[in-house]
């Protein structure tokens, strides 16, 4: 039986929101905010560090896994000659904002960038990467494995940190169920660290998580959610045509 005009109108979709503010402005502004709740708490804090980069060193191919390497590290050095390999359609935009030519644009994760970039692959090839201070060993490994030299230049900080716990809180404590947006694994492992150090776990159970890749799904797996929906691409657009899928089914 379809519900009543009446129904519709005061019954929404309560969603956490789990991306550093701006980002989660950027996300909403996709959605219909009469379908749905948000509650909006950043579980990463980004922040630029200084870092070292000499504009005369080598380097034969650049990649940004994310939008926080292009926005923490100084784009005009780099040699317009350059090919550069961006993970998905928002970093991919930004670079083209910032000026950046020669892009290729990997429309995945890690594991499909790994995909993408090897054929363009050779021995004693070095490769730039300005990412965070948390090294990557898969890739540091591919790279190593391809006899090439993996060259990261840590240009900004992920510090796990609950910005507003209260909203994360009342999310768990006043939703019998709801949904949970997850992006990456690092924002996974966070959201676990917060559950436990909560005494959430058990609030969980009724509730279902979105997630973009089957890595960060398994960084919550063993929370006892009710189900873990992993989008059909991993991005940002996969992700809203997810929910808008849900708001058609609970409406």
């Amino acid at each position: 039986m379809f519900k009543s005009k009446e129904k519709l109108i005061s019954d929404k979709i309560s969603v956490l929101v789990t991306r550093p503010k701006k980002d989660s402005e950027a996300f909403l502004k996709n959605l219909d905010l009469k379908r749905f709740n948000f509650f909006k708490t950043s579980l990463l804090e980004i922040s630029g560090i200084t870092y070292e980069f000499d504009i005369k060193s080598h380097y034969d191919l650049v990649i940004f896994t994310s939008k926080n390497g292009l926005i923490n590290f100084d784009c005009n050095r780099l040699r317009k000659d350059v090919e550069v390999f961006v993970i998905g359609d928002g970093t991919n935009l930004l670079a083209k904002e910032l000026g950046i030519g020669n892009l290729y644009n990997v429309n995945g994760d890690i594991k499909i960038l790994i995909e993408k970039i090897k054929p363009s692959l050779e021995p004693g090839l070095t490769i730039l990467h300005p990412t965070s201070v948390i090294a990557n060993d898969e890739l540091k490994e591919f790279f190593g494995k391809q006899n090439c030299k993996y060259k990261p230049v840590e240009c900004y900080n992920s510090k796990m940190t609950n910005s507003h716990p209260e909203v994360f809180e009342n999310f768990f404590k006043s939703c019998k169920d709801g949904f949970i947006t997850l992006f990456s694994s690092r924002t996974a492992r966070s959201f676990k660290n917060e559950i436990l150090k909560l005494g959430l776990k058990g609030n969980c159970k009724e509730k279902k998580a979105l997630v973009l890749s089957n890595s960060i799904k398994k960084e919550i797996e063993n929370l006892g959610f009710k189900e873990i929906l992993i989008t059909k691409q991993p991005n940002e657009k996969s992700m809203i045509n997810l929910l808008k899928e849900i708001e058609k089914w609970s409406f």
